[in-house]
């Protein structure tokens, strides 16, 4: 059985509510009101069309943008990407932890100041020159992480770095559900009766927004990182020959999802993948505009993880 088709209708009425939704044929009648979409299919898995049809203008041309920056000229050097997880910080038990506060555990500094080494070796084994730049999503615990890194791989190499905080590259923004425990999130949801029940797995569903003012999807967050990193590496001047590596520090769902809008890793597996604190993953755009993942490996998630 293929994925279910969608009708998407402008509902008006207040008295309709997105929980009455029809069922029939194989289809699904979305009911959209106030812009809260709520969106599934009847076999749970998505459709490319409609999270399209509702993303917004914005978030489109960041998806664009991650196709199309860098193509305009052929860089004479190799340009890679190392993306890096931030290292580990001590989130509250059941708590969404995209855009909360909390620095870095003493478990994350070291953590942060370890990854260098596997990073020059990557660089190393690939023939690759280490750009001076870092940048690093603006929230604390990314931020924190690329200093380390920085400090660390000055002393080993005598090379400065500096890091340049970035929000394009914050992790999954869940609007006004932001820092709530998945159970609030859950229950503040199920007494609005204008929505229907939330799904099982949502936060990992990649095209999935929360039905809230502000909340992007994990695709969402994907596009404008990915955006970001092409328009970086396309910063540097294309009759530059060197070739470059530059690192890019934020958070595992926007980075995952990232590779899968710069298509270097396949959407169907990126919710069974996560990445280890402090992690690197690497990518590398081709002459052609093509993005190939080369080294370092995403990690399969635990059940209940």
């Amino acid at each position: 059985m293929g994925p279910a088709r969608f009708d998407l209708v402008a509902q008006p009425d207040a008295a309709v509510k997105a929980r009455d939704c029809e069922a029939s044929s194989g289809q699904t009648t979305i009911l959209l009101k106030d812009a809260l979409h709520f969106i599934w299919c009847l076999d749970g898995r998505w459709d490319r069309h409609v999270q399209e049809t509702l993303m917004s203008d914005d978030s489109r041309l960041a998806a664009d943008a991650s196709i199309a920056a860098g193509t305009s000229s052929v860089a004479k050097g190799r340009r890679v990407a190392a993306f890096v997880r931030h290292g580990h910080f001590d989130r509250p038990e059941g708590v969404a932890s995209a855009h909360s506060l909390f620095p870095l555990s003493e478990t994350g500094r070291d953590q942060a100041r370890n990854a260098a080494d596997p990073i020059l070796e990557c660089c190393e084994e690939l023939g690759l020159e280490l750009d001076p730049r870092i940048e690093a999503s603006a929230l604390l615990r990314s931020w924190e992480t690329a200093n380390l890194i920085a400090e660390a791989l000055a002393t080993r190499t005598g090379q400065r770095f500096h890091v340049i905080a970035r929000d394009e590259l914050v992790e999954r923004g869940l609007g006004s559900c932001a820092n709530m425990t998945f159970d609030q999130i859950r229950h503040m949801l199920a007494e609005d009766p204008r929505l229907a029940p939330l799904p099982e797995g949502w936060r990992r569903m990649p095209e999935f927004r929360l039905p809230v003012q502000g909340a992007e999807s994990l695709m969402q967050a994907g596009a404008r990182t990915a955006a970001r990193v092409a328009t970086s590496l396309n910063s540097i001047p294309a009759e530059d020959a060197r070739d470059v590596m530059r690192l890019f520090v934020a958070h595992s769902g926007c980075l995952r999802h990232a590779t899968v809008q710069l298509g270097a890793l396949d959407v169907r597996v990126v919710a069974g993948l996560s990445m280890d604190f402090a992690q690197s993953v690497f990518v590398e755009r081709l002459p052609n505009g093509d993005w190939v993942h080369i080294a370092g490996q995403f990690n399969k998630r635990l059940p209940g993880t």
